[in-house]
């Protein structure tokens, strides 16, 4: 049988959740709590001491005993795991953290996943090694059932604060997410191509992020309403290989796409940016002209739009919402206030594409 102070430890680590989530952040006393479990102070003290030592609470002489991050304290360090740090929307994402932590004294450090959950597994590791005073986490491959959920609760469990970035895991429980919202944007998408005169419409999704699968599921909703035909070969999906291959130079998956399935769609959505201007590429040297021949829209108002010949039709965020709104979330978890998931709406960008 368990030892009563490992029994307690427990039952106070159950407590220590519900007060999070109940946005509260000062335990009761060490009478009160050998008063309301039935144990001795002693016990009490022992259980206290293991969760001060697993980073769960922090006690504070002649104040009381906190949930960590939640003694008034200021500065630390930010962990914030994601795609990449130094390509497409990372940099300005970060630069966007760092501005709003650097003012309560904190120090982000990135972390690049690379669509690895391998790689997310080592360094969530690292952190339950080394706490940090919160995390910000982008899942990899979160379309995908993940394998790093252990992990993560064991997160939960010490009571470091976590927000998730455009996908939310089911542990912590109550974790917010900020994320986009992909349904209504390729629903926005779908109507600005009917509105110019585009019926048959082609799309491209990115199958092993959540982003992608969603914004899928409104562009294939927003069709079926309209009552326009959907075409199921003209759907292409790649994962975060097919990326990689894209980006070194190796397109000829890409190429074989556009011979054998575009047809007979006179526009394609694309997933973001990225694969938008590598379409118009590949479109251009296979003699189509864009729109002329086929118009492309996307997601995210990124430098790409305006690198090719063609500047691309995009979604946009207000500026420096998204990195703004997830480091303003983690702050309130950090200070011992409650945080909200949020889905970021978009705006249509018009441009030459499409």
């Amino acid at each position: 049988m368990a030892s009563k102070y490992l029994i307690l430890t427990s039952e106070l680590r159950r407590l220590c959740a519900r007060m999070r989530t109940e946005g509260r952040n000062k335990l009761p006393g060490e009478m009160e709590i050998s008063r309301q479990y039935g144990y001795s102070r002693q016990t009490v003290r022992h259980a206290l001491l293991i969760l001060e030592e697993e980073g769960v609470i922090v006690r504070v002489h002649g104040s009381g005993t906190y949930l960590s991050g939640y003694a008034g304290r200021h500065g630390g360090r930010i962990a914030v795991l994601v795609y990449g740090t130094d390509e497409y929307l990372y940099p300005q994402l970060l630069k966007d953290m760092e501005t709003v932590f650097s003012q309560e004294g904190f120090d982000i450090e990135p972390y690049a996943l690379s669509g690895s959950v391998m790689r997310e597994r080592e360094i969530l590791t690292g952190l339950l090694s080394a706490p940090p005073a919160g995390i910000i986490m982008e899942p990899a491959k979160s379309a995908l059932p993940s394998p790093n959920l252990d992990l993560l609760k064991r997160i939960g469990e010490l009571g470091i604060p976590l927000v998730y970035l455009h996908a939310l895991l089911p542990v912590p429980e109550n974790a917010p997410c900020i994320r986009d919202d992909n349904e209504g944007g390729a629903e926005l998408l779908v109507r600005y191509l009917m509105d110019t005169g585009h019926r048959q419409i082609a799309g491209a999704f990115k199958s092993d992020d959540l982003q992608g699968p969603e914004r899928y599921h409104g562009f294939l909703s927003a069709l079926i309403r309209a009552g326009c035909p959907v075409s199921e070969k003209s759907i292409l999906w790649y994962d975060s290989e097919n990326r990689e291959n894209l980006l070194s130079g190796r397109r000829d998956w890409l190429m074989r796409y556009i011979r054998n399935d575009l047809s007979p769609c006179s526009a394609i959505m694309a997933y973001n940016d990225e694969i938008a201007y590598q379409l118009v590429r590949c479109l251009t040297r296979e003699g189509l002209r864009v729109p002329e021949d086929i118009a492309v829209v996307s997601f995210d108002n990124s430098h790409y739009c305006r690198l090719g010949p063609v500047s691309i039709t995009s979604l946009a965020h207000e500026r420096h919402q998204m990195g703004t709104a997830a480091a303003s979330a983690l702050l309130r978890l950090i200070r011992g206030e409650k945080a909200r998931s949020i889905r970021l709406p978009w705006t249509l960008i018009q441009r030459d594409s499409g």
